[in-house]
């Protein structure tokens, strides 16, 4: 499944639906297809991702897909070409709709409320690392997974502008991110791929300060989306050590800057997640993130010099299998 967060028309409120075809289908609205108990329920993202409800998981949300593609005779959308049906009208329960064309919604972050972001640095090769850590920028280690916790208060969807910072330089950061999907600790590799709840992109926005005695970045803001992916939809991309071989893009105003391939993570995820629950605990709605991939930032790109992001320039993430985050960058008020 893709599942997305959306505002719905005149809506205000996040809530959860997957994509199907070229719509989307509103979970809270045809949970009724499946239960009066999950119609009652909640139904965002990371309640959810939570379990909050026993009728409201990621598993009820696949019997609910399975529910609308069963009242539409069988025929499943997502396998046609966008746009060649309209095979959402009038799936309604008295007034309200059940799927709503994705161009009447918009789309936000799949997890507007990250529980956490753990940013390791297993998406960079060794000559990355090395020239990164030179710079006086925050590196993991090159033997062992290490992460830092980037901020998770600010967070953006997909076509959601990202301020400049005032004064500083802004960078942006291509990445691959999972979301945690059960409780666990101390989780053993061999485990950690069933507490995955899914994949997305990430575009880590970063604050360079060349005039700070780290030479840290600071945290801007982290971009989100535009879907949440199933595991069980990226099977086929596995290699035999569990990587997925995904390939990412970053592009700005039109042009690709860089690609990156994620079978060439230096840890697979599972192996992320063992050493990130090691004796402390991992939550639903928390989020593994790859690390920036190598020339996935300008700094890889043109050094602690520039030039960086201006006013007016789209920054892109694609992935065949993940979709497109898309961001405009823009002067307006701090997000901090």
């Amino acid at each position: 499944m893709r599942l997305v967060s959306f505002i719905p028309p005149a809506g205000s409120t996040a809530r959860a639906g997957v994509l199907l075809g070229d719509a989307i289908i509103d979970l809270a609205a045809a949970a009724a297809l499946i239960s009066e108990e999950a119609a009652a329920a909640q139904w965002d993202m990371l309640s959810l991702l939570r379990g909050d409800h026993p009728d409201a998981t990621i598993a009820a949300a696949a019997d609910i897909v399975q529910a609308v593609i069963n009242v539409m005779g069988g025929a499943d959308p997502s396998e046609a070409p966008l746009g060649e049906f309209n095979w959402h009208e009038g799936l309604t329960i008295g007034d309200t709709a059940l799927v709503i064309p994705a161009t009447q919604v918009r789309l936000v972050a799949p997890l507007p409320q990250a529980v956490s972001l753990r940013e390791f640095d297993a998406l960079a090769d060794e000559h990355t690392v090395m020239m990164r850590r030179a710079a006086g920028y925050w590196v993991g280690d090159r033997n062992w997974p290490a992460f830092r916790f980037a901020s998770h208060t600010t967070i953006l969807g997909p076509d959601e502008p990202i301020e400049l910072p005032m004064t500083e330089p802004l960078d942006c950061g291509m990445a691959l991110g999972c979301v945690i999907g059960r409780a666990g600790r101390d989780i053993m590799p061999e485990d950690a791929d069933a507490y995955i709840a899914g994949y997305l992109l990430v575009n880590a926005w970063t604050i360079r300060d060349p005039l700070a005695a780290s030479l840290r970045p600071r945290d801007r803001a982290t971009s989100l989306g535009p879907w949440l992916v199933t595991p069980d939809e990226l099977e086929y991309y596995r290699d035999d050590d569990g990587r997925l071989m995904l390939e990412l893009r970053l592009r700005l105003n039109g042009r690709e800057l860089a690609r990156a391939n994620t079978a060439l993570m230096r840890w697979s995820f599972a192996e992320l997640i063992a050493f990130a629950s090691r004796d402390t605990m991992l939550y639903p709605g928390e989020v593994i993130v790859s690390g920036v991939a190598t020339g996935g930032c300008l700094l890889d790109l043109h050094g602690d010099d520039g030039p960086w992001l201006r006013a007016g320039d789209e920054v892109v993430i694609e992935c065949a299998e993940l979709g497109q985050l898309r961001s405009p960058v823009g002067l307006g008020l701090e997000l901090e």
